[in-house]
């Protein structure tokens, strides 16, 4: 029996994982089993811890996307159905990925037609950006995230809860522009309007089907060069109980003041703690409450992850990071009982498989 496929790609900071756990959690619902696949360029995910949180099998592909490490992938793929036979899989490439049609889709479809089908290619874009990203292509992250709409057969557009309904009818008059043959379905994770035609187009039996849409490298290669990316894992001793939402709501701030608000283009942090977990996330300015378990009080050793992708040097954004951290625990008379951190500028695209 063949395990279905479902990639949900798109814009850094539009929701990717809140909407895949959200689907799993719904198709959990129907009687379907569910694994999770979680990307990034480099390693310690926050995703991966938060998927687990729930309730998820997750596997991960570190260090390169989805289309550079497809050996990696179609092994994540593979140990899923091993060990817990997922009906579905949900697949989120990292923000940075486009070309998923041709090193991933097509791939899958023409080499592995026996093992697996693959759902309609999902790209999620942020409403409360896309005017002023999408649109013009003369930037490389413009021309990244133009793309992503290009090839993308359903097209979510996110947090729309956060923006007025005039704006909405433009974002679509400007989707159909760019692709005109996508289903757009407008989410809100608030109010959870899309979501149920979301979780249909994923279980059903429609399938990928639309062609590769041409990219230049040289341009792909930039928009993902303009971004520094940090992945750092730190311990604390949390004495008695501690508000681990102002913990982390201090972190943000203290790591947005030092950057132009356009120039964060995603900072994600969990803290794990012996009595609690809490997942933030920061896209501009905008700082979103991903899912807490537990209440937000902690105890005990507790572990803070964050992953941060910000237009930066990876030194300078590697030494904003541990000083946001620093100052913050100070403030609440705390510190870093240990730091594992790296921070970098990803590599050239170089896919395994590029098919038309």
């Amino acid at each position: 029996m063949k395990t279905r496929i479902a990639i949900i790609g798109g814009f850094l900071g539009a929701g990717k994982t809140t909407l895949a756990t959200r689907i799993g959690s719904e198709l959990k619902k129907q009687d379907k089993a569910v694994a999770i696949i979680t990307n990034d360029q480099g390693e310690v995910l926050v995703d991966t811890q938060f998927s687990k949180s729930l309730g998820f099998d997750v596997s991960e592909v570190l260090r390169g996307c989805f289309c550079c490490k497809f050996p990696d992938f179609l092994r994540s793929a593979r140990t899923l159905v091993s060990s817990s036979r997922p009906d579905i899989i949900l697949a989120e490439p990292v923000g940075s990925c486009t070309d998923l049609l041709a090193t991933v889709v097509a791939p899958l479809k023409a080499i592995y037609p026996n093992e697996f089908e693959v759902a309609p290619l999902i790209i999620v874009v942020d409403s409360t950006r896309l005017l002023s990203d999408a649109v013009a292509s003369e930037t490389p992250g413009d021309y990244l995230r133009k793309h992503q709409i290009e090839e993308g057969e359903i097209v979510v557009i996110s947090k729309t809860d956060m923006i007025p309904h005039e704006r909405l009818e433009e974002m679509r008059e400007i989707i159909h522009r760019i692709n005109p043959t996508a289903t757009i379905v407008p989410y809100s994770s608030i109010s959870g309007t899309g979501l149920a035609e979301i979780v249909q187009s994923v279980s059903s039996d429609r399938t990928s089907s639309n062609r590769p849409i041409e990219i230049d490298y040289d341009v792909y290669a930039a928009a993902e060069a303009e971004l520094g990316w940090y992945n750092g894992r730190y311990e604390v001793v949390l004495p008695n109980k501690r508000d681990t939402y102002d913990i982390a709501m201090r972190i943000l701030r203290e790591l947005s003041s030092k950057y132009e608000t356009d120039d964060v283009a995603h900072v994600k942090l969990m803290l794990v703690s012996e009595s609690n977990a809490l997942k933030v996330s920061l896209v501009c300015q905008n700082v979103n409450i991903d899912g807490v378990k537990g209440s937000r009080y902690g105890s005990g050793k507790c572990y803070l992850t964050i992953n941060a992708r910000v237009i930066s040097s990876p030194d300078r954004l590697r030494i904003a990071v541990r000083e946001a951290v620093a100052s913050s625990l100070t403030h609440f008379d705390l510190r870093e009982e240990s730091i594992e951190d790296d921070s970098f500028s990803p590599s050239r695209p170089r896919p395994t498989y590029k098919m038309g």
